[in-house]
């Protein structure tokens, strides 16, 4: 235990400051960009990081809290429980553009011109490296997709919709996309959740995600850019017309 404390001391320094529960967090969330604690690592326990901090229980309890809600950590209870290391999580980002969003501090117009640098370059990149089996993941969220639309089941197929984008940034590789793109799309499915489309709007969707696919299955970078860009401004367009029916 003793050779744990002053292994783990190395990466610390002791904090002698006010707002120490932030100053705490600050170094374990270094400690844990620099890799010295990786995803499935539990940290050391309250009563060690307050030895190494020269710090109460309390701070550093506010400090692992902090950093659970900012998806580095996720506290267990019990007696095997403590603070563990999860991999990135992009919740917090989405929940609170989500709650801007909500709150009209971000408007549509803003979230289409994101979507409009985003989604195409996406696709594109996607189309460059497709496999067959992405083919086939992407045909077959587009068919349930379908069918949740034919059963009148809006809460799924709101899922449906944004995950054929979701799949897009995967197969690119990119993490930043792949982070960007569950923002957006999380920001998209709230948005598709407040209002009931018709028939026609609901054909044209799945229309034109097929097109999309037909456009990567072939490789075709520049067909799948403007597919894509179509298909964002088609959807902003009918977004912005439910919303002034609702109005």
């Amino acid at each position: 235990m003793e050779n744990s404390i002053l292994e783990d001391q190395s990466i610390f320094s002791p904090i002698q400051t006010e707002r120490i529960s932030q100053k705490i967090e600050e170094q374990i969330k270094e400690a844990i960009i620099k890799r010295h604690y990786r995803a499935g690592d539990k940290l050391p326990p309250e009563r060690e990081l307050a030895e190494m901090f020269h710090t109460s229980r309390t701070s550093i309890r506010e400090a692992l809290r902090s950093l659970e809600k900012s998806g580095f950590i996720m506290i267990k209870k019990g007696v095997h429980g403590g603070g563990f290391v999860i991999k990135g999580d992009s919740r917090p980002a989405i929940n609170s553009i989500r709650d801007m969003l909500r709150h009209a501090q971000v408007s549509l117009e803003e979230v289409l011109n994101m979507r409009i640098i985003i989604e195409p370059t996406v696709a594109a990149e996607a189309a460059e490296k497709a496999t067959p089996e992405d083919i086939a993941r992407l045909e077959d969220i587009v068919g349930q997709l379908r069918e949740e639309f034919e059963s009148e089941n809006p809460i799924i197929a709101y899922e449906r919709n944004p995950t054929f984008h979701s799949i897009l940034a995967e197969i690119t590789g990119n993490q930043v996309f792949i982070i960007i793109m569950q923002v957006l799309m999380e920001i998209h499915a709230y948005r598709m959740s407040q209002f009931k489309l018709d028939e026609k709007t609901k054909k044209t969707i799945v229309r034109q995600h097929k097109g999309i696919i037909k456009a990567i299955k072939k490789g075709d970078k520049e067909e799948a850019f403007k597919k894509t860009k179509k298909h964002v401004l088609d959807v902003h367009k009918m977004h912005k017309r439910l919303e002034e029916g609702e109005a």
